[in-house]
């Protein structure tokens, strides 16, 4: 899942002019350490910080003890651009002075910035609060910390600690107002609240003077800390909660690159279309199984694609993209970095496979870049944004009122709108039913899917049938999140005459293999309520596994409505609740039906991969759109 982001760091800079302590008992180190410490200091004053962490790092060498040379070597590396070999100085810096809190507060923007681990940061930034309560800044990176370790409450307790201490910050404001108190709503009131906390957190940000210099200094750093990630899972359309949201990151877009206007627009015509695909996904994930091999499955003759990938990740996707379009960038960049990489390609069509699911994404999706801008059903919600005019979506999963469910005009691709390269063979599932008598029901959906409704409908099916049992795969990095999932359950099965302990478990995390293997020995699949399945249904169509569904009123609830149908298996589409525990009941008690829904599954998985007519839509489309007659977004003044 998606997490709260990277904050600003605005720190001072720790460069007394002193020479090192003598530690070493040769007189001439002493003397050069000295040399190099004063030209390093000079360096850095002349900001040649390449040529001071030379200059520092000698003195450092000449005297290992010295921590103030290890100090400033780590800020010169840090001023290079240099975070990770920052990080190492200053880690020796702490090491001579466990105690001080300019190294470990220089230590915790090193770590910051080198891509440091949530649980690795956050001890450190604990010690530096420990000695320094009022640091907003470090408060704030240990809120983002804990968001993405899934600590959602301890995060939530340090940004109400920052506003009390700057009740202007805009990042703690941000934060505050996206992301909810928890990942496991204890109840339905906790998502009304989170609900009404969001819209009035939101009129706090329309209402701000956008020319006021304290705001726009904070804009940049508020832009990518947050996405409006978990409104989508709420179960509401809200698309003008959707425009507002868009409306404010456009205003902190303006705010942040005062020099970055929107390009005007302009005709594409009828030459070879130059298409730029921009998204953090394009690594091994599950908006990369979707769109890789769809948009890699274009006609080269029609179009030229780039790829421009904000990611750190390295592996056979992203390979693959590397070697098949004419241009890939990659890494850790300021999104206004981004955008003029972007813009140098000058692209025809920008297409943002999963606007919403990355913060790097919506900071350069907030602005026009080209002609005809798109997004597409790796995260299926609309954008909400006036710079996107078009949102590719899979006609199979969209209901027919699905046009008054987007900002954009609603493109709807035939089937699942996708070219999906089919998963590695794998070998027949153990039954579990066969041989010890349980069957097992799997609900491999994330935490976020799952909210209080989902409880009774559980509890429902379990009691219904006595040899039944649920594992419920959620996903979650934070015990607490596991933890508060499984007592929320356990009180309502207890209501029911269902022993959790015995009858239900919640899994953490898992590793693919893990996952793999529990989908293997289910019996039969229970999806979510409103925000269904997408890969993991195809995992366990795949696997011949009948899941159950009841499909919401919008896409993100009908995906695997959506697969079921195409596959020939709508009975295993519910009408209703009652109906969803009918269907479970019956493949629990009736094994014969069970195996002969399996059958046909396996028969026809395959007519879900490999679609060419989605491919041949896609390439209709992009080969012949221009931008809207009124344009989406007007270039600034």
């Amino acid at each position: 899942m998606p997490q709260a982001g990277r904050c600003g760091s605005g720190r001072a800079r720790f460069l007394p002019h002193i020479r090192p302590h003598a530690m070493s008992t040769s007189a001439h180190s002493q003397n050069e350490a000295a040399r190099r410490f004063e030209l390093g200091n000079r360096a850095y004053d002349a900001r040649d910080f390449t040529t001071a962490a030379h200059h520092y790092a000698d003195a450092a060498r000449l005297q290992p003890h010295d921590g103030q040379s290890w100090i400033n070597l780590g800020l010169s590396l840090l001023q290079a651009n240099d975070p990770a070999r920052a990080r190492e100085a200053l880690e020796r810096a702490v090491a001579l002075a466990p105690g001080q809190l300019k190294p470990l507060a220089l230590l915790a923007a090193a770590m910051q910035r080198s891509g440091a681990g949530e649980a690795e940061q956050i001890p450190v930034l604990e010690q530096v609060l420990a000695l320094s309560p009022g640091a907003v800044d470090m408060r704030l990176q240990l809120a983002t910390s804990q968001f993405g370790i899934g600590e959602y409450g301890k995060a939530h307790e340090h940004l109400k600690r920052v506003l009390e201490l700057a009740p202007d910050n805009l990042i703690a404001r941000w934060q505050r107002l996206q992301m909810p108190e928890a990942i496991v709503a204890r109840d339905p009131a906790a998502r009304e609240q989170y609900l009404a906390r969001w819209r009035s957190g939101m009129g706090w940000f329309e209402a701000l003077d956008w020319s006021d210099p304290r705001i726009a200094a904070q804009a940049a750093d508020t832009l990518v800390c947050a996405t409006n990630f978990y409104l989508a899972y709420l179960g509401l359309p809200l698309v003008a909660e959707q425009k507002r949201n868009a409306g404010v990151l456009r205003k902190l877009a303006r705010a942040a690159y005062p020099a970055l206007s929107d390009l005007a627009a302009r005709p594409i015509g009828n030459r070879r279309r130059k298409l730029a695909v921009f998204s953090a996904s394009l690594n091994a994930h599950s908006v990369s199984r979707i769109w890789s091999s769809t948009l890699l499955a274009l006609p080269s003759d029609d179009f030229e694609l780039a790829a421009f990938h904000p990611g750190t990740v390295e592996d056979a996707s992203t390979a693959n993209w590397r070697a098949r379009v004419s241009r890939f960038e990659h890494g850790q960049r300021s999104p206004e970095a981004w955008i003029n990489a972007l813009r140098a390609y000058s692209p025809d069509i920008v297409l943002f496979p999963d606007i919403g699911m990355d913060r790097t994404t919506q900071a350069v999706a907030a602005l026009r870049h080209a002609p005809v801008q798109v997004a597409a059903w790796g995260h299926p919600v609309t954008s909400g944004l006036e710079t996107i005019d078009y949102f590719l979506g899979a006609d199979a999963c969209e209901p027919d009122d699905a046009a008054t469910h987007y900002s954009e005009r609603l493109i709807r691709l035939p089937h699942l709108g996708c070219y999906l390269d089919p998963p590695a063979a794998t070998k027949q599932p153990v039954r579990r039913a066969a041989n010890d008598g349980t069957f097992r029901f799997v609900c491999a959906q994330s935490a976020d899917k799952l909210h209080p409704a989902h409880d009774a409908l559980f509890a429902r099916v379990l009691q219904a049938s006595a040899h039944a049992r649920l594992d419920i795969l959620c996903n979650a990095r934070a015990a607490t999140t596991v933890d508060e999932l499984a007592d929320r359950l356990r009180a309502e099965l207890a209501k029911h005459g269902v022993d959790f302990d015995s009858r239900c478990r919640v899994h953490a995390k898992l590793a693919a293999t893990e996952y793999r293997r529990f989908l293997d020995h289910a019996d039969a699949c229970l999806d979510s309520l409103d925000f269904s399945g997408g890969i993991t249904s195809l995992d366990s169509l795949w696997r011949a596994l009948p899941i159950v569904t009841l499909p919401g009123a919008l896409m993100r609830g009908r995906q695997t409505c959506g697969m079921l149908r195409l596959l020939g298996v709508g009975e295993l589409v519910a009408t209703d609740r009652d109906d969803y525990v009918r269907i479970a009941t019956r493949l629990a008690q009736d094994a014969a039906w069970r195996d002969a829904l399996a059958q046909r599954i396996d028969a026809a998985k395959t007519t879900l991969y490999r679609d060419d007519a989605a491919v041949a839509a896609l390439a209709a489309f992009l080969r012949t759109v221009e931008p809207p007659v009124a344009p989406s977004g007007p270039p600034d003044s």
